[in-house]
């Protein structure tokens, strides 16, 4: 699993994306949901939202895995997953 580095922006909080997530634009949709926040392009955001896909077993377990992590190195120095 890929993660992001946060940090501080102005009076923001900001997303560093890998390479190999970020978008061929200058501005994304925000959708939060519980403790999950998605990102997606603005050109047909209801669209896109409404056609991702259910959450698969192999995306839980990688979820459950990295809390597992956590819980198992409690001074790494990333937040917590979910």
């Amino acid at each position: 699993m890929e993660t992001a580095k946060l940090f501080a922006s102005g009076g923001s909080q900001a997303v560093r994306l890998p390479k190999s997530c970020r978008f061929p634009c200058d501005e994304v949709a925000v959708k939060k949901i519980g403790d999950t926040v998605m990102l997606y392009r603005m050109d047909n955001a209801l669209e896109n939202f409404l056609r991702c896909e259910p959450v698969t077993d192999d995306v839980v377990e990688a979820i459950l895995e990295a809390r597992r992590e956590d819980a198992a190195n409690p001074a790494n120095d990333r937040e917590p997953m979910l």
